[in-house]
C-alpha cells in the first residue's frame, strides 16, 4: 500500500521498485501459463484429433481430463489475479 502511496506523489523508492517489477514479472508469467484461452484451444484440437481417429479415445479422454483440470486451475488463478488487480488499483 505504501508504495502505491509513494507512486500517487511521484515518489519512487528503489526497493518498492524492485517489488513491482517482479509483481508484474509474476503476473505476465502466470497469464501466460494459465491463458484461458489456450487451454480452451487445445481442448478443440484434441476434441478434432479424436474425431478424425488421429487419437484412441482412452488418450482423448485422458487429455480431456487433464485439460479440464488445467482450465478449472487456469480460471482460479486468473479469477485471484484479477482481485488482486483490483485491489491494487483501488476499486
Amino acid at each position: 500500500m505504501d508504495d502505491l502511496l509513494f507512486r500517487s506523489l511521484g515518489i519512487s523508492l528503489k526497493p518498492f521498485d524492485m517489488i513491482w517489477y517482479f509483481e508484474l514479472i509474476r503476473d505476465y508469467a502466470l497469464k501466460e501459463k494459465y491463458n484461458i484461452k489456450r487451454i480452451n484451444n487445445l481442448i478443440k484440437e484434441n476434441r478434432l484429433l479424436f474425431e478424425i481417429g488421429e487419437i484412441t479415445e482412452e488418450s482423448y479422454k485422458e487429455k480431456h481430463r487433464l485439460l479440464l483440470e488445467e482450465l478449472e486451475k487456469a480460471q482460479e488463478i486468473m479469477e485471484n489475479l484479477s482481485k488482486d488487480i483490483k485491489i491494487q488499483e483501488g476499486i
